[in-house]
């Protein structure tokens, strides 16, 4: 392999790397705009349109009745896994390296499945227990 050629897949690599991380920043601030309005729109229905005494295990029994809310609260979960684990992603490739980056990302995936699936878990109940 000539010098030229490994100059270019050293390239080819950077190339492929800076593409992740401005798909990954976009994904970030994508999230971000989505948890705006997921959450304030779960603020209104639970602290402004309802009295907050009357906000208890009732209100949630008749507001997951309802597939929409099932969904918003769905989406809320997944929204802010996501953007949590991306922003520790960044946090970790800038005070990190090597073999502590790879176990600390690592970490940080298991972390977000173990809490997105037991938040799924629990929409999933309260779709069969209806």
């Amino acid at each position: 392999m000539s010098a030229d050629a490994g100059v270019r897949v050293d390239a080819l690599k950077a190339s492929a790397s800076a593409r992740r991380r401005r798909y990954a920043y976009l994904l970030l601030r994508m999230s971000g705009l989505l948890l705006t309005v997921l959450v304030l729109g779960h603020f209104m229905v639970t602290h402004v349109t309802t009295d907050v005494a009357d906000t208890n295990s009732r209100f949630i029994d008749v507001r997951w009745a309802q597939n929409i809310w099932i969904a918003w609260d769905g989406l809320m979960l997944t929204a802010t896994l996501l953007h949590a684990v991306l922003g520790l992603w960044v946090v970790t490739a800038d005070y990190s390296s090597g073999q502590r980056r790879r176990v600390l990302r690592a970490l940080l995936v298991a972390a977000g499945l173990v809490v997105f699936a037991g938040g799924m878990t629990l929409l999933v109940i309260a779709v069969w227990a209806r």
